[in-house]
């Protein structure tokens, strides 16, 4: 199952401290298949792109083989010990996924990609081929997981949605705080309250409500596992 997309959309955002999300201006979203990743992406995101995946737990690229050869040894034991097995096995997917899309972007392989986990969730790339940064962050809400790769600071906020317009604002707002959060981790607090930041809403499937926050305008963005939205068909958004 793959969620249905509605037009995408790049909301400014004021700098208070309820953020709410307007009607904003389109911007591009080009639709791929999970599996076209290798063939697409083969660069760091560029100045204004952000790299989006919407992948589901069981995901077949990610098998136990490629599980067991992508992560480290601190990684599979975080997955094994986790209390809740369907969320160890969660996590394993995630990671690998990451570092499977990392290694296009990189020409490398999965395995060669620094990943560090700081705290407050914080996931830190590194290799030797980076250059300049690449901000990685990862969220998820039931059997998906959203992986956003940018030059910019970002910063996912994935919450359960409600079905009547007041509830839909609120969880919005809720999503909206938890991606400027996230987005600002490890920034200096000078930095984080000067910048400039921008809310991308995500198509997410059921009653999911998902927001990308980003210090960064967006111009570009480059979307796997989200069905193409009808409209786009044989539009500026296809591939």
């Amino acid at each position: 199952m793959r969620a249905r997309a509605p037009r995408a959309s790049l909301t400014r955002m004021p700098a208070s401290d309820r953020i709410s999300l307007p009607a904003a201006a389109e911007i591009p979203w080009r639709y791929y298949d999970l599996a076209k990743s290798r063939v697409q992406i083969h660069e760091p995101p560029a100045p204004g792109e952000v790299c989006l995946w919407l992948v589901p737990t069981e995901f077949r690229f990610a098998s136990a083989s490629n599980i067991g050869n992508w992560l480290n040894a601190a990684e599979r034991r975080r997955a094994r010990l986790h209390p809740n097995s369907a969320l160890g096995r969660r996590f394993s997917v995630s990671r690998a996924t990451l570092r499977l899309v990392l290694s296009h972007m990189l020409n490398c392989e999965p395995q060669d990609v620094g990943v560090e986990d700081e705290p407050d969730d914080r996931i830190v790339v590194t290799h030797p081929l980076v250059e300049g940064a690449i901000h990685v962050d990862v969220a998820y809400s039931g059997i998906w997981i959203v992986i956003a790769v940018s030059s910019a600071r970002i910063g996912l906020g994935l919450t359960s949605g409600a079905y009547d317009e007041d509830a839909r604002q609120a969880v919005r707002d809720e999503a909206v705080q938890i991606g400027r959060a996230r987005a600002e981790r490890g920034a200096a607090i000078e930095s984080a309250g000067q910048a400039d930041w921008h809310g991308l809403t995500l198509p997410m499937p059921g009653g999911i409500c998902g927001v990308l926050v980003v210090d960064k305008p967006v111009a570009r963005v480059q979307a796997f596992g989200w069905e193409r939205p009808l409209e786009a068909e044989g539009g500026a958004t296809a591939p």
